[in-house]
C-alpha cells in the first residue's frame, strides 16, 4: 500500500491505476466510521481501467498514523493536505457515511478542486441514537469489551458479508471509532447543502437502518445537479453488500460527465 507524509503524519492509501494510456480522471474514496480504504477494494476492482482510483486511510485507521479526530471539518481541512501532498486537483470525490459528510463539507469550503461528488449512504445531518454513542464510549474507555454490532448491513447479509465486515470494523481503535461517531453527530449543513452547485450522485441502500433513503432524497432534492440511485437489497455497508450494483452505478455517472476527459 502507497503512502504520503501529511503534515509530520504517515497516511497510507490504495491505489489503483488506470490501464488505459489516457486515463479519463481521478477518484478519490473515503471511508466511514471506524473504517478504512480496504472497504473500498471491490469498488475500486469494479472501476479499474478506466480510471486512476485512490482510496485513504484516515488518520487513526487501518495503517494510517495519527490518533483520528473529533470534527468533520478537521476530517476536511486533513483532506485538503492529503491532497495536496500528492498534488490531486479536478478530481471526483467520493465519501460513505462519515466519508460523505467529510465530501460535503469539503466541497462547500474547497469546490475548485473537484469536478464532481459521490455521496454514498450518507446525509446532510448524521444524528447517532444516544445508546449507540454510549455504548461506543464505554467501550473506548475499556468499560465494556468491544463488540461489533451487525446494525449496518440488511437482515439478508450473508455470514461471510458479516465476517469480512467485522474483520475490516476491528482494524480502528474503539477509541477512534468513538470520536468519528461524535464528529457524525456532532454534523449538520442541512442549511447549507444549497450551496453544492458540483454534479453529485447519491447511493443508498434500500435496507439502510443507518442513513436511511430519506437522507439520500433530501440531498438530492437541494443539490441542483445530482442523480440518486437505490441498490435493493442492501444496508449501510454498499461495499460489502452490493460492490458490483455500488461500482456499476459510479460507472454509469462517471461516464455521464461530459465534459471529464477535457479538464484532466
Amino acid at each position: 500500500m502507497p503512502e504520503v507524509m501529511v503534515k509530520g503524519t504517515k497516511i497510507h492509501f490504495l491505489e489503483k491505476k488506470a490501464q488505459a494510456p489516457d486515463p479519463k480522471g481521478k477518484v478519490v474514496f473515503i471511508h466511514g466510521s471506524g473504517g478504512n480504504a480496504g472497504l473500498w477494494q471491490r469498488v475500486m476492482d469494479g472501476l479499474a481501467g478506466e480510471y486512476h482510483l485512490l482510496a485513504l486511510d484516515l488518520p487513526g485507521h487501518g495503517r494510517s498514523e495519527g490518533l483520528g479526530m473529533k470534527r468533520v471539518s478537521e476530517y476536511r481541512d486533513f483532506l485538503k493536505d492529503f491532497l495536496n501532498a500528492l498534488g490531486l486537483e479536478r478530481i471526483v470525490l467520493g465519501g460513505h457515511s462519515l466519508g460523505g459528510a467529510v465530501v460535503q463539507d469539503f466541497t462547500i469550503y474547497y469546490p475548485a478542486t473537484l469536478r464532481a461528488i459521490l455521496l454514498i449512504g450518507t446525509g446532510a445531518r448524521l444524528r447517532v441514537l444516544p445508546e449507540a454513542l454510549e455504548v461506543t464510549r464505554q467501550m473506548a474507555e475499556g468499560k465494556i469489551e468491544p463488540r461489533f454490532d451487525p446494525w449496518g448491513f440488511s437482515a439478508k447479509a450473508s455470514p461471510e458479508v458479516l465476517a469480512a465486515g467485522e474483520g475490516e470494523w476491528a482494524k480502528t481503535s474503539p477509541r477512534v471509532r468513538y470520536h468519528d461517531l461524535m464528529a457524525c453527530d456532532q454534523f449538520d449543513i442541512m442549511k447549507e447543502i444549497e450551496k453544492i452547485r458540483l454534479p453529485a450522485l447519491m447511493v443508498c441502500g434500500r435496507e439502510d437502518r443507518l442513513t436511511p433513503i430519506k437522507y439520500s432524497e433530501f440531498l438530492n432534492s437541494k443539490i441542483p445537479d445530482s442523480k440518486m440511485e437505490i441498490i435493493e437489497g442492501a444496508g449501510h455497508m454498499l461495499m460489502l453488500e452490493a460492490p458490483e450494483a455500488l461500482s456499476g452505478a459510479i460507472l454509469s455517472f462517471l461516464r455521464s460527465l461530459d465534459s471529464l476527459r477535457a479538464d484532466y
